[in-house]
């Protein structure tokens, strides 16, 4: 119930992704501020998790996703409203800070009803679901933007954001989550080292995707023999990454909780390096794509581990505290990925990019025996 009243606040979100990088001019802004808007929900979330995980944990009712769904509702609404720079930058900093509390919301509810033994699975299918509002809001989205009109479609995403009050109603109160008890002396490490290799495998994961079109234009492109264009074989590319989710997620849920969630999530780990290392070496085209597709498959269930160990992780009482800072560093890894790798690719190459994202992935692999060291169980 909870991941689908996510997926429902995410539509509006989604289509901005599309339509605003594509009709800057609908929205009477320059290209440049494009930019801005895209990223400033991101930015402000760095400060917006800590607040939304005390809000959560001092509330034991479902008032604050209450909150969250009103004013999501608002926000997407408002994007249909001549507003300007300055109206869309302020609503996406709201958006921002509602994203905070639905997403704390999401995992606690994953998490109360989960154990150990179900817990990958269940956050898998809370991904799934929610992963299905992003797609829903591009497809749908562009067919409704093509047929009525940006602000009709916005408007309309802002009306199913809000029927998700409908799903609350009937929804329980919050769930106690169970207490963790496996950790006790040494759990404090054990959460840092898990939030260190958080933003390590984030910031890895992000360069490699948002340097996509750059590697498909500059690598593949010119020696393509097919009248597939650049754009389209890009957007193949991260099609499958967004809506591999769908499958790969509660196929790695179920993978970790049978056979351990960290072995494979060093397996995984392990796998994307040799695929930065396909796609700094091998000039073959078909190859190159193929460690781009394996990137993109080894990074849905990276995600989905790292989530489902800070689950396992979480202390009994400040569950919703600890989730918010884990979700920090993955912002942090999310923010930073893209201007590294950018900054990178364009003063040096894709080699330097691949060197970086080896160190990565090694400090994370360090990480990850130190909280095999630290902890049982996984």
């Amino acid at each position: 119930m909870t991941s689908m009243i996510v997926a429902l606040s995410l539509l509006g979100d989604a289509l901005l992704y599309a339509v605003l990088p594509s009709r800057p001019e609908a929205f009477s802004l320059q290209v440049w501020q494009v930019g801005i808007l895209l990223g400033a929900n991101r930015l402000v979330r760095l400060g917006t998790n800590e607040l939304a995980g005390r809000l959560v944990r001092r509330s034991r009712s479902n008032r604050p996703l209450y909150a969250a769904v009103i004013a999501g509702s608002l926000i997407t609404a408002s994007y249909a409203l001549p507003i300007g720079f300055w109206g869309l930058l302020a609503a996406r900093l709201a958006w921002g800070a509602c994203w905070s509390l639905f997403r704390v919301e999401g995992y606690l509810a994953a998490l109360a009803i989960s154990s150990r033994q179900t817990r990958g699975r269940i956050f898998a299918v809370y991904q799934a679901i929610t992963r299905i509002g992003q797609g829903g809001g591009v497809l749908i989205g562009g067919l409704l933007v093509d047929t009525i009109g940006i602000p009709s479609t916005f408007f309309i995403f802002g009306c199913a954001t809000l029927s998700g009050l409908l799903l609350l109603w009937k929804a329980p109160q919050r769930n106690p989550i169970t207490p963790n008890s496996v950790f006790a002396s040494e759990q404090g490490k054990s959460l840092l080292g898990l939030w260190g290799c958080a933003l390590a495998l984030t910031m890895t994961e992000e360069m490699i995707a948002n340097l996509t079109g750059r590697l498909v234009a500059d690598r593949i492109g010119p020696i393509l023999p097919l009248s597939l264009g650049v754009t389209s074989l890009t957007g193949l590319l991260l099609g499958f990454r967004s809506f591999g989710t769908l499958i790969l997620g509660p196929l790695a849920g179920m993978i970790g909780d049978r056979f351990g969630r960290k072995r494979l999530l060093m397996v995984l780990i392990a796998l994307q390096a040799g695929c930065i290392g396909g796609i700094a070496f091998c000039p073959a085209w078909p190859l190159m794509v193929t460690c781009l597709l394996l990137q993109f498959a080894a990074s849905i269930g990276v995600r989905l581990l790292l989530y489902t160990l800070a689950g396992d992780l979480a202390p009994h009482r400040d569950g919703a505290l600890h989730l918010s800072r884990f979700s920090t560093f993955l912002d942090l890894g999310t923010a930073a990925g893209p201007i590294v790798g950018f900054a990178l690719y364009s003063g040096f190459g894709f080699f330097w990019v691949a060197m970086l994202a080896w160190l990565l992935i090694a400090a994370a692999w360090v990480l990850l025996r130190w909280l095999v060291g630290s902890t049982t169980g996984m």
